[in-house]
């Protein structure tokens, strides 16, 4: 079984470049978009773009949490000059990455952000590692759709078909880590711990370790009806 790969681009504004980030993706045989937060009328235009029908027509869009639906390796992208928490990836290095970290059958997302903002921090504390495409200090602005492109390039030249893990070890998927962070939070407000911490703080550095520990499925199960009856017990 291989690898499977989801494109998912953050409040895209120009119907252009999402057809050129589908036309790279039919380029490199790669079908799975998602879109998250568009520009409504961008949307609507873009679908009937030439190039990349059958990517298109498929093509959903939903809100972040469904989008990273059943992924296990979340990757990021971003600019060569911001400051990141996330471990930064370049992107030469990527299929290497990918054969260490990632299984056959397991589901990649590759987040994409807005021409004009790119992704927020928040959005990246989503993210495994940040993908950085090393372009020149001079003009290091690269288009959505030349960026894609060159991501699914690199993806392409991942020829090894990935690690192949246990049954019952493959690493949880987004929603399972995200569960768990939201039980983290409560068990937190129950023991009074953290208190004055924002809860987005608090929540950045749960998803954070979460992110770094990866658990599997089955860990991260137990883990989750360890928090969840201790909470019924405190009730």
């Amino acid at each position: 079984m291989k690898r499977s790969t989801r494109f998912i681009l953050v409040r895209p504004r120009d119907p252009n470049n999402i057809g050129a980030v589908a036309r790279a993706m039919a380029n490199f045989g790669l079908k799975d978009l998602v879109v998250v937060e568009p520009y409504a009328p961008v949307w609507r235009e873009a679908r009937s773009a030439v190039g990349a029908a059958q990517v298109l027509r498929e093509a959903r869009s939903l809100p972040r949490s469904e989008a990273l639906s059943g992924a296990t390796l979340v990757l990021g992208t971003c600019g060569s000059r911001r400051r990141l928490r996330s471990p930064l990836l370049d992107l030469p290095a990527l299929g290497a990455f990918l054969n260490k970290h990632l299984s056959r059958g397991e589901i990649l997302a590759v987040l994409f952000g807005s021409e004009k903002t790119g992704l927020t921090a928040a959005e990246l504390g989503h993210c495994h590692a940040v993908v950085r495409i090393p372009t020149s200090p001079r003009s290091p602005s690269m288009n959505l759709g030349q960026a894609a492109a060159l991501v699914a390039y690199e993806l392409s030249r991942a020829s090894r078909p990935g690690r192949v893990q246990a049954p019952g070890f493959s690493p949880a998927p987004a929603e399972q880590l995200e569960a768990l962070v939201s039980e983290f939070l409560r068990a937190f407000a129950a023991l009074d711990y953290m208190q004055g911490v924002p809860l987005k703080v608090q929540a950045r550095r749960v998803r954070g370790a979460m992110l770094r520990l990866k658990p599997c499925r089955k860990d991260a199960g137990l883990l989750l009806a360890v928090l969840r009856r201790a909470g019924r017990s405190a009730a």
